[in-house]
């Protein structure tokens, strides 16, 4: 049979149409939603309760219940939302538990691709956290730490370098506005850090969920006050993103108890900068022992600032930050037997000169007066009473290798 030249075109046409049709109509084609996820700021809440962040994530339309053991519908906790579509941040309010027996809930997220749930166990009165008096011992002789206050829990994390294992950084803690008010720790060329960073955000082991801020899904919420950074105390470049999991001495300098809610003009202002003139100093001594903190200093009436973690707790933010160092060189030209002092104290606000002056200085005596912390306690065993005071008495401003 002949065809036509001028029908050419239409049939190619028409036979393209048909293969098009037949490959669209392909089930196997088609973009399958994946199933919903869900996460909880902390699974553990106390006997206070309080509000909980949920976050759902989901390609479509999903729903939540939630539901005790035994199937059966929870009147303790409530949610802002049951329904949605996409991702989502949902907010969950659990009410107190006025009993001693601790109790469980099943949250379920539900679309049409399937479905994901989590469990949230609420402690009863009986079992509720109280503080631990953490696990460092105050007669370590560490040159680094300040006293430690009675009644005070202090904690300390270890570190394998070079197959040795060593201290990373001590803290104290205060439950009650969840911030370190100081982290002390040695840094030298032998521990120090780099530019590489692990971001690994976790929980600080030594410290339950309930008890410290929940800040590894995302950073602050807002609070009361505005935005706010996840401000490291140590600082990441401070250690080596070395080894894996808990065992990464980088990865601890981002645990929850190691931040605090700083603004962000601050943070990567004239506080990194102050971070970076301190790895100076210790890159030109022996060792710098180093104290940094922040200050919770509201006067009387005023309203005190606050950012939210993940799991919707309240982290006070605080009025001032400061770094205290101790450091030594053998072959020093300045200070009293290797030894000399710099204490910083910044307010906690935005500046619009970021460099790091000797304006912002003073010795460890007068920063001591202003906070009423002992710095260096361990220092007059190594050096006697009569050289320590001097270390700490000397002031740094007129000290040119601190500031050339």
């Amino acid at each position: 049979m002949k065809i036509a030249l001028k029908h050419i075109p239409m049939l190619l046409g028409l036979w393209c149409l048909a293969v098009l049709t037949i490959v669209s109509c392909d089930p196997s084609d088609e973009v399958k939603p994946n199933p919903p996820t869900i996460e909880l700021g902390s699974s553990t809440v106390e006997a206070a309760g309080g509000p909980q962040f949920l976050h759902v994530k989901s390609d479509i339309s999903w729903t939540l219940s939630i539901v005790s053991e035994y199937g059966e519908t929870l009147d303790w906790i409530s949610v802002d939302r049951t329904t949605g579509a996409g991702d989502c941040n949902v907010v969950m309010k659990v009410s107190p538990n006025s009993s001693d027996e601790g109790r469980t809930a099943t949250i379920v997220v539900t679309s049409e691709a399937g479905e994901d749930s989590v469990v949230l166990t609420q402690k009863g009165k009986a079992s509720s956290s109280n503080p631990s008096g953490g696990n460092l011992s105050p007669k370590t002789g560490w040159l680094e730490l300040p006293a430690i206050p009675d009644g005070t829990d202090a904690f300390t994390h270890s570190m394998t370098l070079n197959s040795k294992k060593t201290r990373n950084y001590s803290f104290i803690w205060d439950y009650d506005n969840l911030v370190a008010p100081w982290i002390a720790y040695p840094l030298c060329r032998g521990n120090m850090g780099s530019s590489s960073r692990s971001d690994a955000w976790a929980l600080d082991p030594l410290l339950d969920e309930s008890q410290q801020p929940v800040l590894h899904f995302h950073g602050f919420s807002v609070g009361n006050s505005g935005k706010y950074d996840r401000g490291h105390q140590v600082p990441s470049a401070d250690r080596p993103n070395t080894g894996s999991g808990t065992d990464n001495p980088n990865a601890m300098t981002f645990y929850g108890t190691n931040m605090t809610p700083q603004l962000n003009g601050f943070n990567g202002g004239i506080w990194v900068n102050l971070e970076g003139l301190v790895r100076s100093w210790a890159n030109s001594s022996d060792t710098l022992y180093v104290v940094t903190g922040c200050v919770v200093d509201y006067p009387e009436g005023e309203t005190v600032k606050y950012a939210l973690d993940n799991a919707g707790k309240k982290v006070t933010v605080p009025t001032g930050y400061y770094k205290v160092v101790l450091r030594y060189s053998a072959s020093s030209t300045f200070g009293y037997s290797g030894y000399s002092a710099c204490a910083i104290l910044f307010e906690h606000k935005v500046y619009g000169n970021k460099n790091v002056t000797s304006e912002y200085s003073m010795s460890v005596d007068d920063l001591e007066k202003k906070l009423g912390i002992d710095f260096f306690v361990n220092l007059p065993a190594k050096v006697g009473e009569e050289t320590a005071a001097k270390i700490e008495a000397e002031n740094p401003a007129k000290v040119s290798w601190w500031w050339r």
